[in-house]
């Protein structure tokens, strides 16, 4: 609001005005104007006195900010003071010095401001300088204090104390009230000045001040003056050396006629001040006031009811000084009116002050002449009524320290009255209504009353009342106060307990408490906030009423006893008659508290007995029956009063109740004798005797059984009440009050601890689900036992914990987390307590034979190994072991300092009983499932000299986890007793640890860790969803375990492990083989695995010898893997006539030819050949070329598996040294071999044998295939092969092979899909390796058997017969579960689609008048997958938003169905780039018109990541510019049968689509942009300017500046920084220039055109074309440069003479590149047929665009 201050003001002055700005600016002119810019301050204080200095001396930056201060701006002032402030701290005292003589004007000036923030900176800023400058103050301390002293009396308390503090600071005590009597004529003086002689006129400035703020200023001056008179005097008090001094200094201003009116001011403020400093020289010496008694009396009398009661303080106590020092004011006129006024005050509650005033009441009336009250009785009634009435006002009760306040003074002015006067007559009716009455109103009506100090103040009184009584009683005189009281009270409780009201009752019950003991917790409440020392109060209470009950007390009380006896017998006859709790309760409190032989006499034989009753007949016909019966709210009452009087009885009488106790006594009853029994069994004989007492254990063994077994009582609120109560009282007995002896005896612990045992086996052995309330609770009470005593002493212990085992082991079954976490707590909190108290006495019996921990431990192996046992349970055992474990290491030493728990003795005997056996661990290994070695054997990667799988694919072999369960507990307990990750021992650094001699469960554990991680895989793989996530978080968590534990392993462990390893596989175990080869690849660091020695130690007598050697070769060095080459060539060449024995020489052949260079093997190779041309010539069965496999043995199909394996290696990596006859070999072996196949295609996916023999060759011809083709594209290597060969490939064994191979593809994937399994996974992967590089050659001649689908058979678009078999057979494997089935598939579509699409091309469809543009569909069989895997992938992503990014898991149904709708749309977008440029639109329209289009974009955002940016770590081939960030649009996608599968596979994937589609249908995916919601547009905008749109724009730079067409006269540039394309054409010697810029966020936005150069045509022309060229590029799929051409085709033919099209202003139509034709009768215009149609059906109307006239 306002005038903009940016705005010109002036001519030459362009900022706005600034104070700050202006003081600068002045404070460079010379001089200080020698303070004389003051004159027009306003008031300045006539006490600013010292003389002025040089102005000039004082520094620039003090004169700019004291000029700054003088400024009417507060917020300048505030400023200029925070500026003088740091200026003071951080300016030398010098400069601060010069400074000084100007300050106490400024000072005087500001801190009258009328901003109390100025007022509180001024202070601080004043602290700042006299901190400063220190003793050189003292010169301007007279003109400086005035104004100083005014400030600490500032009503803004911020203020006050910043100067009080700055004051203090500055001067020591002793020196404060010297200071104060220095400067004491000059403060006077300015306040006389301040008082007499100054107006709201003359102290502010009436031209610029306004009213209000003027009259404020002069309020606060004038009773800041009056305040600081009463501090003057309140500090120098107490020097009476000066007191002359100070009084005449005074004297003349108390003497100003002027200060006598000042009590007439409006202002309460400055009433309050006047009379606070009248009250201040009284107290000072009254001669002050000198004969001022009249003057006095006629102002204080007359404002003794002032309205306000701030001022009524000051007023009154005033008045208490005037009665004491001028008392002759007293008249009988007068006395009346005082009287008045005072009780007018009373009943207004004082008025807000009650607080404050109500203290003065007693000295008031302490020194009121008895005369002037006339009538005694009637003053002290009208007084104390006029006190009654003012309590009972709400404004009043709402404050409880007014009412506090009030209470306190009432009663101490009865305690007065009480020693005055004694008429019977007052104190009837005092006691009635100042004591009783008020103790009514708090119990019923008044709940303010209730929780204020009255009931202490009673308290207190009625003792003094008693000790009054007692004195008086033997002076023979006086009135008992005392029973007035009780003759008054009871009665009304009486009422109030008939009627039943239990709120009154409890606080009567309240008052009571507070009765017997004021100095209880329900006197000493706190209302609000005191400051006061409470720890001080209650010793003036323990002063007042000793802690040991003097006679005065006991008689006290016994007098209450008596005098509430008549009540205790009402509430006891009203709780028999009505069974009221709260009258019952009443009747305890009374009985315990104030016991009285006549309430005993009448509750045992009536009212009006005198008979004298014993307390313990008392008990026995009283107390006992009320005792047994189950009533909660009574129990704790009837307890109280058994308690009370069980302490007046005798040593026998107690023994004789304790015995006689019932049977049926309340639970409750019993829980709270038993707690208050051993509270004081020490000083009690005879309650420790009853708590050992058999009487007692026996019913709470009895008692054990009703609490386990809740089942068999009526479900109801009273039983559980009792239940709670058992609870809690077992709770206490077995906890036994953190006492060392238990509470019960020992025996009767015992059997309380078996009947727990009991219950706890009847839980776990019966049917029924055990209930978590009953487990909780047993355990709860055994922990409690346990944490007491040495309860191994008592018998049932061990059965006990056998049971607490047993039911922590079946607890995840069915109970809660809670409930086994207290099991847990329990069971380890009883070994804490067995481990302590053995490890101190004997540590050897720690683990002796039939000990509990020794029987634990094989417990806990024994659950660990059983074959029901969960990963859970395990987990669970070892964390309990490890409990265990760290138990015995932190209670039991060792001579020797351990490093690790490992090294600790009792550690490693407990370890050596939970380990397994040599035999157990046999055991395990047999029950290992033998697929975890077919990857690697059907890989080809181990060889093998049993065959371990059944002959059917499809018998199901299960996967076994007891192996790895126990390992994964063994390794946890290692881990644990190595240090790692444990707060309680030393943590060990990276390998350091040696497990000595337990390295052999490593090895074992290892083992079971790569079994686990194959077969999880693999069953991941098979979608498996019968693995349980039990299962699944074992393997994970046996897989970190042991990558941890091998972290902390030393290399000379690691080593032995090794060894370890080498030595089982020695044994022949394939297993092991592949463990060793997982193990020293991926689990061991290369220098942790001392290979040399691991060679030197195997021998080929040894069953393994050949898997073993074949595994470690990876790791030697190339001279030595050479040299064992040349070993095995040699042992080859011996068996030329047995090639059988030479399968383990081609399988160590094999693995060596795959790692050493091709530069070292053309011998080899050549060698190789010729043994096996000459194996073929001899027997050339052996290869078996063109057999049939099926029902073959494993040993018949061993020997050419491993010669198909060594022709791929052959292949693979050392083809350069191939002759032409080897190539022969090879090509005629690998056609014979395919031939093989072919007969054996119906048992290929069921016969193990068959399969892995398919597995082989499939790989070999993928090998072949992938070598062709690298041959192909790279001509220049092609020189170092035979000539032919390529060509002989493709012309003689390509389609040969490929035409078998690929329907026994489609066959495999098939019944993979049908029922999946690990064998004919590897299959299956291995066969989709073989077809990956088929071609379009290879599907050209393929034998598929014809399948057809009859939707295609209606439809208007053909395929030929072979192409549209291939497409139904090998487009429903994009859905397979099988990925690189997806893979294959999806490259062998991608290979034939030019072909299909040509085929596709020739179909024409029919042209629908209805349609705007024409639609043509893609090949069905490719739409059909997308329509298909869209109803899947929508249910995935419906609850996903666009731009999160999303997550799928892969191996699962899910993953499968996106992988193959991405699959599906990625090859129809690759088709939509075959099509022509007119049928891409039309491809383009009917995606978008079926919605297909819109829901994949939507999904894409869905799937796409956020943050599509590739980790630096993957080195992936940029498809873009080399200098934008790498991401997944500008990487290459690898979908092949050798890519990974992961979940980053889809995201991949989506990134890659939504490429294809904004590059290769740019229109149609802007029209869905520009359809969606504001929210959706600026996720998708967001993400293509950041990801897409730079590389897309690349991409069309670079198309058109790499483009070889010739565009004769034009010419095309780029200008990629500005994102434009120029198109110059040429015209003879003229040209027409165009700019083409496309937008950041390219194609979401359009590209615009902008003319740069017309000649030779018409403005209008060249607007139709500029328009025409928009609208094509808005509207077309087709890139930039082939848009151009098209807009250069259309200005040729407008050059050419063709007329355009008036519609779109083309020649060619931008969709058919049609020539207008349909030409107007009247204008003879032509137009294009689809151009006029649309503008037909936009317009409404058939009429001609130009000339109007109708077609």
């Amino acid at each position: 609001m306002g005038k903009d201050k940016t705005g010109q003001r002036t001519k030459a002055n362009k900022k706005p005005s600034s104070s700050g700005r202006t003081a600068e600016l002045l404070g460079g002119a010379t001089g200080f104007v020698g303070f004389s810019a003051l004159h027009d301050l306003g008031y300045v204080p006539a006490a600013s006195q010292g003389t002025y200095t040089d102005d000039s001396t004082i520094s620039a930056e003090f004169r700019v900010t004291l000029r700054k201060m003088t400024k009417k701006d507060s917020t300048t002032k505030i400023k200029a003071l925070q500026e003088f402030e740091v200026l003071c701290q951080n300016g030398d005292q010098e400069s601060v010095l010069t400074a000084l003589p100007f300050w106490p004007r400024l000072y005087a000036k500001l801190t009258v401001d009328v901003e109390r923030r100025v007022r509180e900176a001024v202070q601080v800023a004043h602290g700042a300088l006299v901190a400063q400058v220190g003793k050189q103050l003292a010169p301007h301390l007279r003109s400086i204090m005035p104004a100083w002293i005014l400030s600490m009396v500032d009503p803004h308390s911020p203020v006050a104390a910043a100067a009080r503090k700055v004051f203090q600071d500055a001067f020591s005590l002793e020196k404060r009230a010297e200071v104060m009597i220095f400067t004491c004529k000059e403060i006077m003086d300015h306040i006389a000045d301040n008082l007499f002689t100054q107006t709201p006129q003359t102290l502010s400035d009436p031209k610029v001040t306004d009213p209000e703020d003027m009259k404020n200023k002069y309020i606060h001056v004038l009773a800041c003056s009056l305040n600081a008179v009463s501090l003057l005097l309140m500090s120098t008090a107490e020097n009476k050396e000066k007191t002359a001094q100070v009084m005449s200094v005074m004297s003349p201003f108390v003497q100003n006629p002027s200060f006598w009116k000042i009590p007439k001011n409006k202002h309460p403020l400055v009433r309050s001040a006047w009379f606070s400093a009248i009250k201040n020289m009284f107290e000072y010496d009254p001669q002050l006031l000198g004969n001022s008694g009249t003057e006095l009396s006629g102002i204080i009398l007359p404002a003794l009811d002032d309205q306000d009661g701030s001022v009524l303080i000051h007023i009154w106590v005033a008045f208490l000084h005037l009665c004491v020092v001028h008392p002759g004011f007293w008249g009988e006129k007068i006395n009346k009116t005082i009287f008045k006024r005072i009780y007018s005050v009373l009943r207004d509650g004082a008025r807000g002050s009650a607080g404050e005033l109500y203290p003065q009441l007693l000295p008031i009336i302490s020194v009121i002449p008895e005369e002037a009250m006339e009538d005694k009785c009637t003053f002290y009634t009208d007084f104390f009524r006029a006190m009654s009435v003012g309590l009972r006002k709400e404004r009043v009760l709402s404050s409880s320290r007014d009412v506090t306040s009030i209470l306190k003074s009432q009663f101490e002015c009865l305690t007065y009255v009480s020693k005055k006067v004694a008429n019977a007559e007052l104190w009837d009716t005092l006691m009635k209504y100042q004591v009783v009455d008020f103790l009514r109103s708090s119990f019923t009506d008044t709940p303010q009353l209730s929780s204020s100090n009255l009931y202490r103040e009673v308290a207190v009184f009625l003792r003094f009342l008693s000790s009054k009584s007692q004195a008086e009683e033997e002076l023979k005189s006086s009135l008992n106060l005392l029973t007035l009281f009780w003759e008054k009270f009871v009665p009304e409780c009486e009422i109030i307990t008939e009627q039943g009201n239990e709120s009154a009752i409890s606080k009567i019950i309240t008052f009571f408490c507070i009765l017997k003991n004021p100095d209880s917790i329900f006197s000493l409440r706190r209302e609000g906030v005191k400051f006061f020392d409470e720890t001080e109060a209650k010793g003036q209470l323990a002063d007042y009423f000793p802690v040991e009950q003097d006679e005065r007390e006991k008689l006290f009380l016994e007098n209450v006893g008596t005098n509430v006896a008549p009540l205790t017998f009402s509430c006891h006859s009203i709780f028999m008659q009505e069974r009221s709790l709260a009258a019952y309760e009443l009747f305890s409190v009374l009985l315990s508290s104030f016991p009285s032989p006549s309430v005993y006499t009448a509750l045992v034989h009536g009212k009006g007995e005198v008979k004298p009753v014993r307390v313990r007949e008392l008990v026995e016909k009283v107390i006992l029956p009320k005792m047994e019966r189950e009533n909660t709210c009574v129990s704790q009452a009837t307890v109280n009063v058994f308690m009370k009087l069980y302490d007046l009885m005798g040593n026998e009488d107690q023994k004789i109740v304790l015995q006689n106790f019932k049977p049926s006594l309340s639970v409750t009853v019993l829980r709270l004798l038993v707690e208050r029994m051993t509270e004081r069994r020490e000083n009690d004989e005879m309650a420790a005797s009853w708590l050992l007492s058999p009487q007692l254990g026996s019913r709470l063994v009895h008692l054990v059984d009703r609490l386990c077994s809740p089942t068999k009582y009526l479900p109801s609120t009273q039983h559980q009440q009792q239940q709670d109560e058992l609870i809690s009282l077992f709770n206490f007995v077995l906890r036994n009050g953190n006492k060392k002896e238990p509470v019960i005896a020992l025996e009767y612990i015992s059997q309380i601890l078996t009947k727990l045992s009991t219950n706890l086996k009847m839980s776990v052995s019966s049917e029924r689900e055990p209930e978590d309330q009953m487990v909780q609770l047993v355990a709860n009470l055994a922990g409690q036992l346990f944490s007491s005593y040495i309860f191994w002493e008592t018998k049932g212990i061990h059965e006990f914990m056998k049971s607490l085992f047993l039911l922590l082991c079946q607890s995840s079954k069915f109970l809660a987390e809670d409930t086994i976490v207290v099991l847990k707590t329990t069971f380890l909190k009883a070994f804490e307590g067995l481990i302590a108290s053995l490890a101190a006495d004997n540590p050897d019996r720690l683990l002796e034979e039939g000990g509990c921990l020794r029987s634990t431990l094989k417990d806990i192996k024994q659950t660990v190994m059983e074959d029901t046992c969960s990963f859970q349970m395990a987990m669970t055992m070892a964390e309990l072991t490890q409990k265990l474990l760290i138990l015995i290491f932190s209670h039991v030493s060792e001579e020797e300092e351990c490093s690790i728990m490992l090294d600790h003795s009792r550690i490693q005997t407990m370890l050596d009983m939970l380990s397994p056996s040599e035999g157990e661990w046999a055991e395990l290994e047999v029950q290992l499932c033998p697929l975890y070695m077919a990857p690697a054997i059907l890989q080809g990667t181990t060889s093998f000299r049993e065959f371990p799988f059944p002959r059917k694919m499809d018998d199901k072999l299960q996967w076994d986890h007891k192996h790895s369960r126990i390992s994964m507990f063994l390794c946890d307990i290692l881990l644990f007793v190595c240090g790692y990750g444990s707060t309680d021992v030393v943590t060990m650094k990276e390998e350091q640890v040696s497990l000595g001699q337990y390295t052999h469960l490593v090895v074992s554990a290892l083992h079971s860790t790569c079994h686990a991680t194959v077969m999880q895989e693999l069953n991941d793989i098979l979608q498996n969803n019968f693995v349980s996530e039990d299962v699944k978080a074992g393997t994970s968590k046996l897989r970190e375990d042991m990558m941890c534990l091998l972290s902390v392993l030393n290399q000379g462990n690691k080593r032995l492990i090794t060894k370890q390893i080498r030595d089982r596989c020695s044994d022949g175990s394939i297993a092991w083989c592949v463990t060793l080869t997982k193990v020293v690849s991926n689990w061991m660091k290369v220098e942790d695995v001392n290979i040399l020695r691991l060679m030197d130690g195997l021998q080929e007598s040894s069953l393994g010898f050949c898997a073993t050697k074949q595994s470690l070769l990876a790791l030697l060095p190339q001279e030595a893997v050479m040299d064992i080459l040349a070993e095995e060539m040699g042992k080859l060449s011996s068996f030329s006539d047995d090639p059988f024995s030479a399968t383990p020489s081609i399988f160590i052949i094999t693995t060596a030819l795959s790692l050493v260079a091709s530069s070292v093997t053309e011998d080899v190779v050549h060698s190789i050949f010729s043994i096996l041309m000459l194996w073929r010539e001899s027997a050339d069965n052996i290869f078996l070329f063109a057999t049939n496999v099926t029902s073959m043995k494993w040993e018949d199909v061993v020997f050419p598996c491993s010669l198909v394996r060594l022709v791929t290696v052959l292949i693979k990596s050392h083809a350069v040294h191939l002759q032409p006859s080897h190539w022969d070999f090879v090509l005629c072996s690998l056609s014979s071999w395919v031939q093989s196949l072919e007969e054996s295609r119906k048992t290929i996916n069921k016969e193990t044998v068959a399969g892995t023999f398919t597995s082989a060759v499939s790989r070999c011809i993928g090998c072949v295939g992938h070598f062709m083709e690298e041959l192909a594209s790279n001509p220049t290597t092609k020189k170092a092969y035979p000539p032919k060969l390529l060509e002989d490939w493709k012309e003689f064994f390509s389609p040969s092979v490929y035409s078998s191979l690929i329907p026994i593809f489609v066959e495999v994937a098939v019944s993979y899909n049908r029922n999946p399994s690990i064998i004919l996974y590897e299959v299956c992967r291995a066969v989709c390796i073989g077809v990956h590089h088929a071609g379009c050659d290879g599907l050209a001649n393929h034998s598929l058997p014809p399948i057809y689908n009859a939707m295609d058979a209606e439809e208007d678009l053909k395929l030929k017969d072979s192409e549209q078999i291939m497409m139904n057979h090998i487009c429903p494997l994009l859905m397979s579960s099988h990925p690189p089935a997806q893979f294959a598939a999806y490259n062998l579509i991608s290979a034939a689609l030019p072909t299909i699409m040509a085929q596709w091309e020739l179909n024409e469809i029919p042209i629908r008048e209805e349609e705007d543009t024409p639609q043509r569909p893609l090949p069905y069989a490719l739409t059909r997958i997308i329509r298909n895997c869209s109803t899947a992938v929508e249910a995935t992503l419906a609850d996903k938003e666009m731009g999160e990014g999303c997550e799928i898991l892969p191996f699962t149904k899910n993953f499968t169905h996106i992988i193959g709708y991405l699959l599906a749309w990625k090859l129809s977008l690759t088709a939509i780039t075959y099509a022509s440029d007119a049928n891409q639109h039309q491809y383009s329209a009917h995606l978008r018109y079926t919605n297909l289009l819109q829901n994949l974009l939507v999904h894409l955002f869905k799937l796409m990541p956020p943050n599509p940016v590739v980790d630096e770590g993957i080195r992936l081939e940029q498809t873009g510019d080399e200098k934008s960030p790498l991401t997944i649009f500008n990487t290459q996608l690898n979908i092949s049968p050798f890519a990974s599968v992961s979940s980053e596979l889809v995201a991949q994937l989506s990134c890659k689509v939504y490429y294809d589609c904004v590059s290769r249908i740019p229109a149609a995916v802007r029209q869905w942009f520009i359809s969606l919601d504001r929210h959706c547009q600026l996720i998708v905008d967001v993400f293509t300017t950041t990801y897409v749109s730079p590389l897309l724009i690349v991409q069309e730079m670079s198309a058109i500046s790499s483009s070889s067409l010739k565009l004769d006269n034009m010419t095309v540039k780029v200008r990629p920084g500005a994102r434009e394309v120029v198109a110059t054409y040429a015209i003879d010697e003229a040209s027409m220039e165009l700019v083409i810029r496309m937008a950041p966020n390219h194609p979401l936005f359009t590209v615009t055109v902008e003319d740069h150069r017309r000649v030779g045509v018409s403005v209008a022309q060249w607007r139709n074309w500029l328009l025409g060229l928009n609208t094509m590029l808005s509207h077309r799929n087709t890139p930039l440069l082939q848009s151009l051409i098209f807009w250069k085709q259309n200005v040729d033919q407008k050059f050419e003479g063709i007329e355009e099209c008036y519609i779109c202003y083309y020649v060619l139509h931008g969709t058919n590149h049609q020539l207008p034709k349909l030409l107007c009768r009247t204008c003879k215009k032509k137009y294009h047929r689809a151009c006029l149609y649309k503008w037909f059906t936009s317009s409404n109307n058939s009429t001609c665009p130009l000339c109007r006239s109708l077609f």
